[in-house]
C-alpha cells in the first residue's frame, strides 16, 4: 500500500511540474532573447534615475510591501513613478517589459542601490516548494536527503518526483543547490557564491554581519529566496535560526 501511494504521489508531482515547465516554453520569442540578459547599461541608467528622483523628492520610488517581506525582495522599484521624467521607459530586461528580472533596492537607509532578482530562480524555488508541501501533506514528513546541520537539509528530489533542480550562480558559470529548513521552507544555498566572492573580490565582512549583504553589494543580483549565513573560520555557513 505504501509503495502504491508513493508511486501515485510521484506521478501526480511529475505531471504538475511538467505542466509548469511546458507553460514556460510558450512565452513569445522576445521573452527568450534580449530581454533575458542582465544589462549593466539598464542597471546604471536605473541607478542614475533613482538618485535624481530621491534628490528631487526626498523619497524613493518603491512599491509598498508588507513588513514581513524578505529584505532582499522588499524594496521593489516602481518604474511608473519615474517615467517619463527620470527614465524614458522601463528597462528592456525588467519583468514589466516581459523580461526575467525584477529591479529592487538595497541599502535604502544609507546608499540606495539598484540590483536584480532573477525571476527564473524564484520560480524554481516556488515549484520545488510546492512539491515539498504536497509531499509533507501526503506523508506527514519532509523529503529529507541529508542533514546539513543547524536545522537545514538537502532535499530528496526523487521522493518528491522531480529532477534535482538548481539555479544559476550570481558569481560564475555554475549552479547553486536548493535546501530546506526544519519547517520545510525551501531556499537557495548561496554558500558557493559567498565563498567565491570572498576569494575573488577580497572583500571584508565585518564581525556578526550576514555575508549575503556583502554579496548583494558586490554583484548585480540580490540573494533572493535565501537563508541567513555566518562566517565560521572564514567560510560561509547557514546560520542556526
Amino acid at each position: 500500500m505504501w509503495k502504491s501511494w508513493r508511486k501515485t504521489f510521484k506521478l501526480v508531482a511529475s505531471l504538475t511540474i511538467l505542466s509548469v515547465v511546458l507553460s514556460g516554453c510558450l512565452y513569445p520569442d522576445e521573452r527568450k532573447a534580449e530581454n533575458q540578459v542582465p544589462s549593466t547599461f539598464f542597471l546604471e541608467a536605473t541607478q542614475k534615475a533613482i538618485e535624481q528622483f530621491q534628490k528631487d523628492t526626498q523619497v524613493l520610488p518603491i512599491v509598498t510591501k508588507p513588513m514581513e517581506t524578505p529584505i532582499f525582495e522588499k524594496y521593489e522599484i516602481d518604474f511608473r513613478k519615474m517615467i517619463p521624467k527620470y527614465m524614458p521607459d522601463v528597462p528592456g530586461n525588467a519583468f514589466e517589459k516581459g523580461g526575467t528580472y525584477k529591479y529592487v533596492l538595497i541599502d535604502v537607509e544609507t546608499k540606495p542601490t539598484a540590483r536584480l532578482i532573477h525571476l527564473g530562480a524564484v520560480s524554481t524555488v516556488a515549484d520545488v516548494q510546492s512539491a515539498v508541501d504536497r509531499y509533507r501533506n501526503y506523508f506527514n514528513k519532509l523529503p529529507v536527503q541529508s542533514d546539513l546541520g543547524n536545522g537545514y537539509y538537502s532535499i530528496d528530489h526523487s521522493e518528491i518526483g522531480v529532477k534535482v533542480w538548481q539555479v544559476p550562480s550570481t558569481m560564475g558559470n555554475y549552479l547553486l543547490p536548493l535546501v530546506m529548513n526544519a519547517e520545510g521552507k525551501v531556499g537557495i544555498d548561496y554558500g558557493a557564491d559567498i565563498a567565491n566572492m570572498l576569494r575573488e573580490n577580497k572583500v571584508t565582512v565585518q564581525p556578526k554581519t550576514d555575508p549575503r549583504y556583502v554579496l548583494a553589494r558586490e554583484t548585480m543580483f540580490v540573494p533572493a529566496k535565501s537563508f541567513p549565513y555566518e562566517l565560521v573560520d572564514g567560510e560561509p555557513r547557514l546560520m542556526k535560526l
